[in-house]
């Protein structure tokens, strides 16, 4: 991988972090149904036992650093089947990280169905991760706007968090061995994705 390429993304992941570090997870301006949501979900897992919990925090402390694998995780889609990051394995993968209330995110979706269409056999595939929101809530979204790029549900926040998302949209960039290249912080336009997406085709 050039290391210019590296260095642009890995700027931009520092912006990520020290958002997340700033400002937390959770932002005051949400929508009382995402909030509700998560207390939803939150009442859900008070059941769980202590083994499964032990196992999420040792989930949640992997680290997560460019140039190194990029944390794995398995999340339901919209047609009910669990899908993992893994199983890209050999892709470009673009993570995006969004939610339906997010001004930004629907600014930027129809750019990312108009490269999702243009690449889609070209080794490259973009992984939407929705936060906290229901299954109903997003497959609304999804299907009024037409797009057709794979959407994952993070009903927890778990992923959010592993990845560090401090803000909406927020969106990673990982090579087709699975490493971290970096991410970029808010709303990305098309020309942009597209060179990012070039560039690392460029060096793969």
């Amino acid at each position: 991988m050039n290391k210019k390429i590296i260095i642009l993304i890995s700027l931009a992941l520092l912006l990520i972090v020290s958002v997340y570090f700033g400002y937390g997870f959770i932002n005051e301006s949400e929508p009382e149904t995402v909030k509700e949501n998560l207390d939803e979900n939150n009442k859900d897992t008070k059941n769980e036992d202590t083994k499964k919990e032990n196992k999420d925090k040792e989930t949640d402390d992997v680290e997560i650093k460019v140039g190194k694998k990029a944390p794995d995780f398995t999340l339901e889609n919209l047609q009910g089947e669990k899908v993992s990051l893994s199983d890209y394995e050999g892709k470009i993968v673009m993570l995006n990280f969004w939610a339906t209330w997010c001004g930004y995110c629907d600014k930027e979706m129809p750019d990312f169905e108009k490269l999702y269409n243009e690449n889609k056999d070209k080794d490259f595939v973009i992984l939407a991760v929705n936060a906290r929101e229901s299954k109903e809530t997003v497959k609304e979204y999804i299907n009024k706007g037409g797009y057709t790029f794979p959407v994952l549900l993070d009903k927890s926040g778990k992923i959010n968090r592993k990845y560090l998302i401090g803000g909406l949209p927020t969106t990673y960039f990982i090579s087709k061995d699975g490493i971290l290249l970096g991410g970029v912080p808010g709303m990305m336009s098309y020309p942009q994705m597209k060179d990012i997406l070039n560039q690392i085709k460029d060096e793969s």
